[in-house]
């Protein structure tokens, strides 16, 4: 199931709530799922199921911060594999790049996590999209962000980390709980979800890479991937391919041949989930290009180039195609929005 996350997290999340005098069967209302279920070695929950869960623990405890609680519960040994090969990285960028590689394994597809560069800022680290729903897309930010900050810690074995945070949604009344993870840095009511860190830590060796263990590691968490992938709609598994593959991306035969199918099954299969390869493409690009977009050292010539295109015209008129408007009226567009949030 790709569309799943490992039942350890929502252990984790029950155990929590339990320990709160909450009763376990509250808990799995409307999931047929059990206690059991959850505490089978290595078994993966739907992400529908999971979504319950959550609902259902943050009714039964009244504690809209609980993400960011479950996040510092999980150490290097709730990531199974992943955290094993987090620890045999050479520095955060490794393992950085190992997050979004292997990202799925963590959390589904109702997760999409990718590089962030503030460039004028000297900053890198994550942003975070979710397609989960609105009722639970809080705890998942927070508890998401909140794992990331326990693992940094870990890795660098210290338990301060110059970590700054952006959440797209309104600042909550208590903010006690962010400020004992994440300090005073903590940005709400954001464009996007960030996480980021200081340039110069990504490259400070860490203590417990062993690149002979990150090889080994590495290639399990491809083999996992890989079943994952294999139980993925076609769309789904073209989305993941493309969204890493930005200003490199493939055309119709080579993405077929990518995904191990002809592309006479490849069309076929897209078709059946009424959708094309032109679609998804056009998709990922522009959701690329509204990233780039948002950087405003990068000049719209530079953006068309590192979106693939050898024609910066033909980039605007395939821009005003995807949103209604050109590429500068919509980054002069959301300066305006910006500034009204800042007012």
């Amino acid at each position: 199931m790709e569309s799943s996350i490992p039942s350890q997290y929502l252990l984790i999340l029950v155990a929590l709530a339990v320990e709160r005098g909450c009763a376990p069967g509250r808990l799995f209302h409307n999931t047929g799922l059990s206690l059991d279920t959850l505490s089978s070695p290595g078994s993966r929950i739907d992400d529908v199921q999971a979504d319950q869960i959550i609902v259902n623990t943050l009714e039964a405890t009244g504690d809209p911060s609980l993400g960011l609680t479950v996040g510092q519960q999980l150490n290097m040994g709730a990531h199974a594999v992943v955290g094993q090969t987090f620890l045999a990285c050479a520095n955060l960028m490794e393992v950085l790049d190992t997050l979004v590689r292997y990202g799925p394994l963590l959390t589904g597809r109702q997760a999409q996590i990718d590089h962030y560069k503030d460039l004028d800022a000297g900053r890198i680290g994550l942003t975070l999209s979710l397609t989960s729903p609105s009722n639970s897309t809080r705890f998942f930010h927070e508890a998401i962000f909140s794992a990331a900050q326990k693992t940094l810690s870990n890795l660098l074995q210290t338990p301060a980390v110059d970590v700054k945070i952006s959440l797209p949604y309104d600042k909550p009344r208590d903010t006690n709980a962010f400020k004992e993870i994440f300090g005073n840095h903590v940005r709400f009511n954001a464009d996007n979800a960030t996480l980021s860190m200081p340039e110069a830590l990504t490259r400070e060796p860490l203590p417990t890479s062993n690149p002979t263990l990150r090889a080994l590691y590495d290639a399990e968490c491809a083999r996992l991937l890989a079943d994952l992938s294999d139980n993925a709609n076609c769309s789904e598994r073209t989305l993941a391919a493309l969204n890493k593959l930005e200003g490199q991306y493939p055309g119709l035969d080579q993405m077929a041949s990518m995904l191990h199918m002809s592309t006479r099954t490849y069309r076929r299969r897209l078709q059946e989930e009424f959708t094309s390869f032109q679609t998804l493409l056009d998709s990922t690009r522009c959701k690329h290009a509204r990233q780039l977009l948002r950087h405003p050292e990068l000049s719209v010539d530079s953006v068309a180039q590192r979106l693939g295109f050898s024609d910066v015209s033909n980039f605007r008129r395939a821009f005003i195609q995807w949103t209604g408007d050109s590429p500068s009226q919509w980054r002069k567009n959301q300066r305006a929005i910006a500034n009204l949030k800042d007012y």
